[in-house]
C-alpha cells in the first residue's frame, strides 16, 4: 500500500514537472519570451491632396538614404509621390531619394503604408525600388496603377537607359 501510494506520488511529480515545462498561450506573447525583434513602423508625413507635412525633416530622410545606398550616392532631394490611382481606389504613396553618384542619377522610392488619416508611414518590410541612370540626365518611375514597373529616361542623347533593380525590405530607420 505504502509502494502504491509512493508510486502515485512520483507519477504525479513527473506529470506535474511536464506540465510546467510547457509555455500557455499569453507566455508566448509576452516580451521575455518573445525573440523575434519587432521594428515598428516609422511615420514619414502627413498628406492633404497635394500638400506633403513631413513628420521626418527631409535633411534626416535624405541622410538616411544615403545610408541606405552606402556606395556614395549623395542624395540632395527628397519627396513623398503620390502614384497614380485607379479610380476607386485609395491612393498609394512613395517615399523618393533622388540624386547622384559619380556624376550618374541615382534614385531610390520605397512605397508608404497609409494610415487611414492622411498619415503614411514606412515599413522595415518595404521593398527598394532603385534606379541608376546611364546617359539620362534623370530618370523617372514608371507606375501600372499604384505599383513601379518600369523606368523612363529624361534627357537622353541616345543610348541612354534607365536601370531599376527591386530590393527587399530596408534599414532607412534601423531600431
Amino acid at each position: 500500500m505504502v509502494g502504491l501510494g509512493l508510486l502515485t506520488i512520483l507519477v504525479g511529480l513527473l506529470l506535474g514537472a511536464c506540465e510546467t515545462s510547457r509555455r500557455g498561450t499569453n507566455e508566448l506573447t509576452m516580451p521575455e519570451y518573445n525573440t523575434k525583434p519587432t521594428v515598428s513602423n516609422k511615420q514619414i508625413a502627413q498628406t492633404s491632396g497635394e500638400k506633403v507635412d513631413f513628420k521626418v525633416s527631409q535633411s534626416e530622410l535624405a541622410t538616411a538614404f544615403i545610408h541606405e545606398f552606402g556606395d556614395g550616392t549623395v542624395i540632395d532631394r527628397v519627396m513623398v509621390r503620390k502614384a497614380p490611382a485607379e479610380p476607386n481606389e485609395p491612393a498609394a504613396y512613395y517615399l523618393v531619394g533622388m540624386g547622384l553618384r559619380n556624376g550618374m542619377f541615382r534614385a531610390m522610392a520605397l512605397p508608404l503604408l497609409g494610415g487611414g488619416d492622411n498619415t503614411v508611414f514606412l515599413s522595415p518590410a518595404a521593398n527598394r525600388y532603385i534606379i541608376t541612370g546611364v546617359g539620362c540626365s534623370s530618370c523617372f518611375f514608371n507606375f501600372e496603377g499604384d505599383r513601379i514597373v518600369g523606368t523612363l529616361c529624361e534627357g537622353n542623347p541616345g543610348g541612354g537607359r534607365c536601370d531599376l533593380r527591386r530590393e527587399p525590405g530596408n534599414t532607412l530607420f534601423p531600431k
